[in-house]
């Protein structure tokens, strides 16, 4: 091979080298949607006998982790088994846990879209934003709950759970089954015995 024929194929190989590595880096880059500041959440879970924290990080796109513990006392209704888990739309537990409202459903207007799939009632269930796997409580009613939900964000959107009027936790007596068409209205996991408000984490 001649020097022209030498610097040619070397200048090649580097043109290669460089598109492969940009190509790399491109795709790198756009499919781990990573943020430039993981996010951080938490909310302080109590109900009648049971104490608990949740903790939520959002470190990608579409990601959000989470893991609650929860004790519930001897006489609590945090018995051992399962129980279900929601997310609530409305960032308030008052006395009864009622003041959460209903399920998570996301921030779209029905005005500004009628078509939006978003009603916190039970006639969505069990496909709402804010459903979670059951919660397990062991013999000595030590809950616990590690999930990954690519329903809601931690960041600003229309699925975020910081909107105006915030989110809540929602622990409840019994199993979620996720039933398309709860019987009752109380159905997916029953009635309400532990609630957190979400707050942001700096």
């Amino acid at each position: 091979m001649n020097k022209s024929n030498l610097k040619q194929a070397v200048k090649a190989a580097m043109l290669m080298v460089a598109g492969v590595s940009l190509l790399s880096g491109c795709a790198s880059g756009h499919h781990q949607g990573k943020l430039e500041n993981e996010l951080h959440a938490e909310a302080d879970i109590a109900g009648p006998g049971i104490t608990g924290k949740a903790y939520l990080s959002q470190e990608y796109e579409g990601r959000v982790k989470i893991r609650i513990t929860l004790q519930g006392m001897p006489d609590s209704k945090l018995t051992p088994g399962r129980h279900g888990v929601h997310f609530h739309e409305t960032g308030a537990c008052g006395p009864t846990f009622a003041a959460a409202k209903g399920h998570y459903d996301g921030n779209i207007d029905s005005q500004i879209n009628p078509k939006a799939n978003v009603d916190p009632s039970l006639g969505n269930h069990p496909y709402h934003l804010g459903d979670l796997p059951n919660l397990v409580v062991d013999e000595n009613r030590k809950g616990t709950l590690y999930a990954v939900s690519s329903s809601v964000t931690l960041s600003p959107g229309l699925t975020t759970l910081f909107d105006a009027d915030g989110t809540a936790f929602i622990i409840h007596e019994i199993e979620d089954r996720f039933q398309p068409d709860p019987p009752t209205k109380d159905g997916p996991g029953g009635a309400r015995i532990a609630c957190g408000v979400i707050q942001k984490k700096t």
